[in-house]
């Protein structure tokens, strides 16, 4: 036991785990700590890497969408959420909802904006609700930490962990005091906050901690019952699990946490956009019948027909060090760092499109095509706004060409300074066909970063 104390004090001592190991055998929870004093760096860092997403409704942006984007439910003037950004970031840091008020009056005279709702109301449910997700996603983060992992692998559910609520939900109330395994599929619905104004937490237990509450291993999770639920406002019947409230069955932080946000990627290309290395001066491509002649045969195979989409997809990602569930920040011939996740492969639902354009049997190529390209091109786009169908934004694409005797193979990455977005390939049936060649030599304009020798 001793042995294990000084273990956990060593790395307690290492940045950001502190409050990790503060969960002591008196069952102090990480949510006693006085935030209003002290930082907590990985709240900060989970707001800050959000880029700003204008949204007519909060059913706009659901589930994993709050990982990536910032948004306020009816704002879509850029300049007001951008200014609501840092007024939340500003309040994580000081937790004083009285001069988050403030701002939010303020920022209000001075759009002019006209938001559904009571003023207090407005206030509490973007403060609290960014407050509490935030919170959470750097709570993940924490106890996902390796040495966390070893030390504490297990989570105990813990309702009314910040405060106590008047009307406390009966399912949360069930849920007090559960014990799970770190990885069980359980939390991936179920962590929380899991509902508007849920002050349930979660804590990590240590081995001896369990055996000392009377337990030899953990408790088995419970069945996750779904109920048919059709929201109002948009018309959407869903299955949504008992006890969860519509919206809120995800994980805050998951694609945080498992690296499948991008913010380096659009830190680069903001750097792009200041430095002026982007496509300011257009180069002209080669001829695409040049580029065809010099062509290197691939050395990946195409994979056969028949798979599970899972095998295509960790096809795919084997070669960059990755895994489904499992992201890498991987550096490209240019020196372009960017991410490379199972999410190239699914839809904004989470589903698997890996077999879009008839591509599945291909990803071992595609994989290469980014590994060892023909070139490698930086352009700028308009892309529309998905709110405001009349106004365009100006936006970076990075586009990976490979070419040989039967394929011709294409991946984008397209970056803009608010979101990002990644377009897996375009595969050419047969490179001899003129619409796949002009479709292809189309994608050869901007700026040509990297060329093979």
């Amino acid at each position: 036991m001793a042995a294990l104390v000084s273990q956990s004090t060593e790395l307690a001592a290492l940045e950001g785990r502190e409050a990790v190991f503060a969960e002591a055998d008196d069952g102090r929870s990480f949510a006693d700590i006085d935030f209003t004093r002290q930082e907590f760096r990985e709240q900060i860092d989970f707001l800050t890497q959000k880029r700003t997403k204008p949204t007519r409704a909060w059913t706009d942006a659901m589930h994993g969408d709050h990982d990536r984007a910032f948004v306020v439910a009816g704002a879509t003037d850029m300049a007001m959420l951008e200014d609501f950004h840092a007024a939340v970031i500003e309040g994580a840091r000081t937790y004083d909802i009285k001069a988050f008020a403030g701002e939010f009056d303020r920022i209000v005279e001075k759009y002019g904006w006209s938001y559904k709702g009571g003023r207090e109301w407005r206030i509490r449910t973007i403060f609290e609700t960014n407050i509490r997700t935030s919170y959470m996603a750097g709570r993940l983060r924490q106890m996902r930490d390796p040495d966390v992992v070893k030390l504490r692998p297990y989570w105990q559910y813990r309702h009314a962990d910040t405060r106590v609520p008047l009307n406390p939900r009966p399912q949360h109330l069930g849920w007090d005091n559960l014990v799970l395994n770190w990885d069980d599929p359980w939390w991936d619905i179920h962590f929380p906050p899991n509902d508007w104004v849920c002050s349930c937490g979660v804590r990590t237990l240590s081995k001896g901690q369990l055996k000392r509450m009377g337990k030899d291993g953990p408790d088995k999770a419970p069945e996750t019952l779904r109920q048919p639920y059709t929201h109002k406002a948009t018309g959407q019947s869903v299955l949504q699990p008992e006890g969860v409230g519509y919206g809120w069955d995800y994980m805050p932080g998951d694609k945080w946490e498992r690296g499948l946000v991008p913010s380096v990627l659009i830190d680069e290309a903001g750097k792009l956009e200041v430095e002026g290395r982007h496509a300011v001066t257009i180069d002209e491509p080669s001829p695409i019948e040049d580029l065809m002649a010099q062509a290197r045969p691939f050395v990946a195979e195409p994979l056969p027909e028949g798979l599970a989409d899972e095998d295509y997809v960790r096809a795919f990602l084997e070669p960059f060090g990755a895994d489904i569930g499992q992201a890498v920040l991987w550096e490209d011939k240019a020196g372009m760092k960017m991410p490379v996740s199972d999410e190239l492969f699914k839809d904004r639902a989470g589903n698997w499109k890996v077999g879009k354009r008839n591509r599945a049997t291909l990803t071992p190529l595609l994989a290469e095509a980014l590994l060892d390209p023909d070139e490698i091109w930086v352009g700028v786009a308009a892309k529309q706004d998905p709110i405001n169908e009349d106004e365009q934004e100006l936006v970076f694409d990075r586009r990976y060409i490979r070419t040989d005797a039967k394929t011709g193979l294409m991946v984008v990455f397209e970056v803009g300074r608010k979101w990002w977005e990644a377009i897996t390939a375009y595969a050419p049936a047969d490179r001899k066909q003129k619409p796949s060649l002009h479709l292809l030599n189309l994608r050869r304009g901007g700026k040509l970063v990297w060329k093979r020798k």
